[in-house]
């Protein structure tokens, strides 16, 4: 794992035990000494530039030459300069008075903070700063993700370290000397002026372009999706003809290929593509494994699937040493339209769209369209703060239909998590009531469904840097283009105030990717299926499982764990559907397994002997 921090503040300062001291930043303007860099970065991942009145550091990939940001360190800092080029990246500038941090719009390089010292110390990794400040697992945020699990609204800013927080997405944030943390949005989604359609294309071809045209062995995933395809024909014309992108395809074994896997061969057609297909075997069932997952900030989504995923990442690193991976993660979050557009229609009475919307959501997922108008009627009668408040009620028993109805529209229904304990559930609801009090309940009349995309785009960004913590202990480096926040502006710019119907299939994609995508996947209007997948291998590794029941969460008096253990005998039957709350809790259990396995990152009182990049 790598990570950078610093700190702000007049006290004594520490440094994180093998820290280097980047050479780039401090040398001019006498401001104190940073960033720290602790690990192997990826090449490029750190950038400093110095003037006479301020340091520059941007963290992350960031398609600006050097001679754009020396030009940006010797100006005032604009607002939109974490959007202003291509890739996923934060910008922080360092003066004698105050750190300001300009954070990307899907946290993909989130910055945490604590207090102490004095001051406040920041760092790309909650861990490192839980090491310096010495506290805990927050058992608020793990029983959040235990009963509404990728709920950014009810977690806020809160991790899973007691005293380490999240800078918002999206935000100019100034860190002061005395402690004081004070933020301001400068980000919103905002409908662009006439016809900019074809911009998400072009932003998707520079957030390519930005990762592979100077890589040495760049790489895709290829999983037949139209997300992962998008992002290898992009690669695959902008290296053609001299130079090709690998692709790989983990797939069940097959006598004649079907569903995805015949997507995905069609795309391989491509001159520029090389193929890789990756059959799967029993031992890379889910479930298995967890016992090997490495230490991370968070649950890492892909924990579940982790011998999965360990085995393409080191199929990547023996057949082409890959040097940059690029994702489709993110593209669902992003490109499907949420069902709270029909209340955003609703509230800006257009009913007759909202009454054909609830009718083809109703006709693919076989409901009633009278319930998708009911839900969301409920939605446009509850405002954030309040559904908040609600579901913290909601948890504790106390309430009352109508309210109960609307809290689970907005936040979640825990009722299915039977397995998690009345302290669990004190702890979620009192971090819901905090939840409250910081969010905005304000939202522009009709601009719902937009800002569900926004947050949901800063789970997935932050969830992502997980995932690229487990890739880096394989050696490969992981990137998600659809958390670029260059493409989240340029596709919710398109569609704001006239979202695509949640009943189509990210049909802006596909008409921007139209001349890159074969015609099967142009037609294509569902994903694959994995579920039967996740029902064999909780059979299969139903003994291992057990284990995990009773270990840190038991212990921590959150979960009853032989309510849990039947829960996962009736799910390992296919009975139930649940699983995503099951996996929830093993994803978290084998987490925490991992974090006490591992100690924590030490710090130690400065001056100390640092070495210089």
């Amino acid at each position: 794992m790598y990570w950078a921090a610093g700190f702000v503040g007049h006290g004594a300062r520490r440094v994180p035990v093998g820290a280097v001291l980047d050479s780039g930043s401090g040398s001019d303007s006498g401001i104190a000494p940073g960033p720290w860099l602790v690990g192997e970065a990826p090449r490029g991942w750190i950038r400093t530039a110095s003037g006479p009145l301020r340091d520059l550091v941007v963290l992350g990939v960031c398609g600006a030459s050097d001679a754009e940001l020396d030009r940006l360190v010797h100006a005032r800092i604009p607002d939109d300069v974490v959007w202003r080029w291509p890739g996923a990246y934060v910008v922080i500038e360092r003066t004698d008075l105050a750190t300001a941090v300009w954070t990307d719009l899907a946290n993909a390089v989130p910055i945490y903070t604590a207090a102490a010292d004095d001051g406040v110390y920041w760092s790309t990794s909650a861990r490192a700063l839980a090491g310096l400040t010495g506290r805990g697992v927050s058992l608020g945020r793990v029983a959040a993700e235990l009963l509404a699990p990728s709920t950014p609204l009810l977690t806020a800013d809160r991790t899973y370290f007691d005293g380490v927080d999240l800078l918002p997405a999206g935000h100019r944030v100034r860190l002061a000397p005395e402690g004081a943390i004070q933020s301001a949005r400068v980000w919103s989604p905002t409908a662009a002026p006439g016809d900019s359609a074809l911009s998400i294309g072009d932003e998707l071809d520079a957030a390519v372009g930005v990762r592979v045209d100077d890589a040495l062995s760049p790489s895709t995933d290829l999983s037949g999706g139209l997300d992962s395809t998008t992002l290898t024909l992009l690669a695959a014309r902008r290296l053609s003809p001299d130079r090709s992108i690998a692709s790989f395809t983990v797939h069940a074994p097959y006598d004649q290929p079907t569903g995805d896997l015949r997507y995905a061969l069609d795309a391989a057609e491509h001159p520029s593509v090389r193929h890789h297909l990756l059959p799967l075997e029993p031992s890379h069932l889910p479930y298995g494994g967890l016992e090997r997952v490495p230490v991370t900030d968070e649950p890492a989504p892909s924990t579940i699937a982790h011998t999965r995923f360990g085995y393409q990442l080191d199929a990547m690193t023996a057949t082409v040493a890959s040097s940059a991976h690029l994702t489709g993660d993110g593209g669902d979050s992003l490109l499907v339209t949420p069902d709270a557009w029909i209340a955003d229609l609703l509230a800006t009475h257009r009913y007759a769209e909202a009454v054909d919307e609830a009718v083809g959501i109703g006709r693919v997922r076989r409901c009633s369209p009278v319930q998708v108008l009911r839900q969301a009627g409920d939605l446009n009668r509850t405002d954030r703060s309040q559904a908040l408040l609600d579901w913290a009620d909601l948890v504790g028993g106390g309430s009352t239909t109508t309210r109960a109805r609307r809290a689970a529209h907005t936040v979640s229904a825990p009722g299915q998590a039977t397995w998690v304990t009345g302290e669990a559930r004190a702890h979620a609801a009192a971090l819901a009531e905090y939840a409250a009090g910081v969010t905005d309940p304000r939202q522009p009349r009709g601009g719902r469904a937009v800002w569900d995309v926004v947050e949901q785009m800063t789970e997935v960004g932050r969830t992502a840097h997980a995932d690229a913590q487990l890739a880096h202990v394989h050696g490969v480096v992981l990137h998600n283009p659809f958390a670029d926040s260059r493409v989240i502006d340029a596709y919710l710019s398109t569609v704001a105030g006239r979202m695509p119907s949640p009943a189509a299939f990210k049909p802006v994609l596909r008409a921007v990717m139209a001349d890159i995508l074969p015609p099967s996947l142009l037609t294509r209007t569902t994903k694959g299926l994995y579920a039967p997948d996740f029902h064999h291998g909780m059979r299969v590794h139903r003994a291992a499982l057990t284990d995990l029941v009773d270990g840190h969460l038991s212990a921590a008096g959150l979960i009853r764990p032989a309510t849990l253990e039947s829960a996962l005998d009736r799910a390992a039957g296919g009975i139930g559907d649940g699983i995503w709350l099951l996996d929830a809790a093993i994803t978290i259990e084998s987490w925490l397994r991992a974090h006490y396995a591992n100690p924590l990152p030490d710090w130690v009182p400065a001056p100390a002997e640092v070495a210089t990049r």
